[in-house]
């Protein structure tokens, strides 16, 4: 029996039963436009195409209420405090990469209202904002994110790392990133630069490690709050391919799913990351990687995925939770576990049989629970930008994690760990 049947039967004796509530969902992108011509404007000039917005990546920060909406219908009422942004990537010239969601709603869905101003998105000198795939909060709800300055294959301007204050939407910091940090070393055709995690220590977060990833170029762009390098190796490449050109994995992705491992996992904390196109997993020791001079060590687990993986997240309570290519569902592992898998569940399929794009984890100040935040698109099923605008392309669901998780492998367990990376399934590992 091979490997993916065997863990597609293992899923199915785990699958559990809680479902994920829709927050938000779009047949096609549209804005709050600044007038009551920029519309008719935008599609004229070709900027606006509703068949070529991609919802790609969100974030949530705020969130003190919930609300449910079973019918598959926008959520036009958004309620005090939330704050959900959403990453539409200028794979062409869309009129805006990074939005929040307004309260407004249009045929399509809820209207996006570009963030922070519409002034942001419509610069030609390179001080707004050119194109971000993805984006990351802090534990001080920061906004971060890298603005690849990419329209489709192009270098239109410099890339930069970007931070906002969120409540007040001013610019907390700008840095240029240079070109030589932003693409192969070997080939300077291949980079395109993009957010992974920060990690912030101090009670304001005034310790910051930025981690960025380069998954066209194969490389990781790291910065320490003062000093910013790549790292490059072999095995960030892809080593699998022959997938169909109309899937999101038309291109030859490598590194990518950055995910802090909480200690829970081994004495560290470790970064846990692999190439999008592969069944391997690696983790390194996040002190390694605090100081461009360091000596980094790698770990590869001796166990493979099941298949790839398009999306990844761990809870603090050491859950990592996620979605694999072309199972359209929701998958945990709690990391206190061996990866085997008899340990990765299958929670529960995605509404509409999508593909999860993008996961978070929330956690509201009022409670200890988290939160599983995830987008799921229909975008693997069409050829790239032509999406069916009949159809519902962009889910945003949710659920508490513990009621996904409960009385399956993953469900939290209270116990501390102290056990060090050779006592995991990883191994030291080399180019």
């Amino acid at each position: 029996m091979n490997l993916i049947l065997t863990g597609i039967l293992a899923f199915l004796a785990w699958t559990a039963t809680a479902e994920l509530e829709i927050v938000y969902n779009w047949t096609y992108v549209n804005y709050t436009w600044p007038n009551d011509t920029s519309e008719e404007t935008a599609v004229a000039a070709g900027k606006y195409n509703t068949t070529n917005i991609i919802v790609c990546d969100f974030d949530v920060i705020g969130i003190y209420n919930r609300f449910v909406n079973t019918n598959l219908q926008p959520v036009i009422n958004g309620l005090p405090g939330d704050d959900v942004f959403v990453v539409t990537p200028r794979y062409n010239d869309n009129p805006a990469s990074l939005s929040r969601v307004s309260n407004q709603t249009g045929d399509g869905g809820p209207l996006l209202e570009p963030y922070p101003s519409w002034d942001w998105h419509t610069s030609e000198n390179c001080s707004g904002i050119t194109s971000v795939n993805r984006i990351a909060k802090d534990n001080c709800n920061r906004l971060w994110m890298v603005d690849s300055g990419k329209i489709g294959d192009d270098q239109i301007c410099p890339a930069q790392l970007l931070a906002f204050n969120v409540t007040t939407d001013n610019l907390l910091l700008r840095k240029e990133v240079s070109d030589n940090l932003t693409h192969n070393s070997q080939d300077s055709s291949r980079g395109w630069i993009e957010i992974q995690q920060v990690i912030t220590e101090g009670d304001s977060c005034e310790n910051v490690t930025v981690f960025m990833g380069d998954p066209e170029g194969y490389g990781m762009v790291i910065w320490n709050g003062v000093d910013m390098w790549r790292i490059q190796k072999e095995f960030f490449a892809p080593n699998e391919t022959g997938f169909d050109n109309d899937t999101v994995l038309r291109k030859e992705w490598g590194i990518s799913n950055y995910v802090y491992l909480p200690n829970t996992f081994a004495v560290g904390p470790f970064l846990m990351f692999g190439p999008l196109l592969s069944y391997e997993i690696y983790v390194v020791p996040v002190s390694d990687l605090r100081n461009e001079d360091s000596n980094i060590t790698f770990y590869k687990s001796n166990r493979t995925l099941p298949t790839m993986v398009t999306t990844r997240i761990v809870t603090d309570s050491g859950i990592l939770m996620g979605g694999y290519v072309g199972w359209q569902c929701i998958t945990c592992w709690n990391v206190q576990n061996p990866i085997a898998l008899e340990y990765i569940v299958n929670l529960t399929g995605n509404s509409l049989g999508q593909d999860t794009f993008s996961a978070k984890s929330v956690k509201r100040s009022d409670s200890d629970n988290e939160e599983y935040w995830q987008i799921t698109s229909t975008v693997p099923k069409y050829s790239p930008f032509t999406l069916n605008i009949s159809n519902i392309n962009f889910v945003i669901s949710y659920s508490d994690v513990v009621s996904l998780v409960n009385g399956t492998a993953c469900e939290v367990q209270e116990t501390s760990s102290n056990r060090t990376i050779g006592d995991t399934n990883f191994l030291p590992y080399e180019d």
